[in-house]
């Protein structure tokens, strides 16, 4: 079924978008559908982000396929094709990403292989500047959509004896999943994997089968558990000089560790941001945002994209970029009493882990159905 509504014509602003992936699309789609006038900025060659043909960051592993069915990855409005599988690769993906750009008619609005290199506040909105082919352009907007991704800086902590570890030995190796290509690279070796959400499970299945010894350090557990060469150790075990890793005072049994792969996630990034003048933290998470997309100070500034543990990607990155374009076009109002105040409920509910400040994870439809209802839609349409 469909969820484009036709929407009434407001206000009409020139915005810039940043970033050519899915997030990118969608905002593109929506803002046009609005009325606004467009201009999308990506540094790669073709729309996909991560997913195109030839990325701009290698961030994407060789055997990697989606851990969400193409049913829920896809946006309501277009089916992956029916010859594909249900978990697809990433070229499949950015195939769907080029087709989803021409549906949405983003390639008339879209400048590729033009790197953003800053965004700055003017009296009157926003001035752009950006790279291309060797050349510098600059560009004053009404209003900026920030959707360049967070798969890019890896987010790196330190496990407990790690630098006594890696000084043990010289021929230790510590590395993030980002660098990680594929399982030969550590034949025979004994690695100890970071991390137990779908990278560091993806990478820890790939190498069951050629790693001579495979420790998992991850939460979730509170006993160790062994199963032939594979060991699950629980977080707040420490890796110590000898290689071994020790919780609670018993050392986990087996080879010692030579190599260790952080597979712990990133840190959201915005390059061209001078995020302290702007009032913003940027970490692990990002504040301060409204609803998860919009500056609660600053709302000529939003951000798709940056919910995680989302179930329905596409889907979500069409709601906010459905509410933005409302928002900007003049159909909704809020204050900027009620934007802090919602942010400083979010941060009241997730408390000590601000990192968990964009985890929409079971509640993402009901985010969704929210920001659709709060973008004007109602009665039968927001039925559908």
């Amino acid at each position: 079924f469909s969820l484009v509504v036709i929407m009434s014509q407001g206000v009409s602003k020139s915005v810039a978008i940043i970033g050519g992936g899915s997030a990118g699309i969608a905002t593109c789609r929506f803002l046009k559908d609005a009325g606004h006038r467009i201009r999308l900025l990506d540094a790669g060659s073709t729309f996909g982000g991560i997913w195109a043909p030839h990325p701009s960051n290698d961030v994407v592993y060789n055997n990697l396929t989606t851990n969400l069915p193409t049913v829920v990855m896809q946006s309501f409005d277009m089916d992956f094709s029916p010859k594909v599988p249900s978990y697809v690769s990433p070229s499949q993906l950015g195939e769907y990403l080029q087709s989803y750009a021409e549906f949405s008619g983003a390639e008339e609005h879209t400048e590729l292989e033009a790197t953003v290199t800053s965004v700055s506040r003017r009296p009157q909105g926003w001035k752009v500047s950006w790279e291309k082919g060797g050349q510098q352009h600059s560009e004053d907007f009404d209003c900026v959509a920030v959707a360049n991704g967070h798969f890019n800086k890896p987010y790196m902590p330190k496990i407990p004896g790690q630098d006594e570890w890696l000084s043990g030995d010289s021929s230790r190796r510590l590395l993030h999943a980002r660098d990680y290509r594929e399982p030969t690279a550590f034949a025979g070796a004994n690695v100890l994997v970071v991390g137990g959400r779908s990278s560091g499970v993806d990478i820890a299945r790939e190498l069951r089968c050629t790693a001579a010894s495979l420790y998992v350090l991850a939460k979730g557990g509170s006993q160790i558990f062994r199963e032939g060469h594979c060991a699950y150790v629980p977080l707040g075990a420490a890796l110590r000089a000898d290689g071994h890793l020790e919780f609670e005072g018993v050392v986990v049994d087996g080879a010692a560790a030579d190599v260790v792969i952080l597979a712990t996630g990133y840190q959201y990034e915005f390059p061209f941001l001078d995020t302290e003048a702007l009032g913003m933290e940027v970490e692990r998470y990002v504040t301060p945002m409204y609803l998860h997309c919009l500056h609660a100070s600053l709302p000529t500034l939003a951000f798709i994209g940056l919910p995680q543990s989302v179930p329905c990607p596409i889907t979500a990155f069409e709601a906010q970029a459905r509410y933005i374009a409302a928002y900007w076009a003049g159909r909704v109002q809020t204050s900027e009493q009620e934007r802090h105040e919602w942010v400083e409920a979010r941060k009241a509910q997730v408390g000590e882990r601000l990192q968990d400040m964009h985890i929409t994870g079971d509640s993402t439809w009901s985010y969704i159905v929210d920001l659709i209802r709060l973008s004007g839609v109602q009665g039968e349409d927001l039925e559908r």
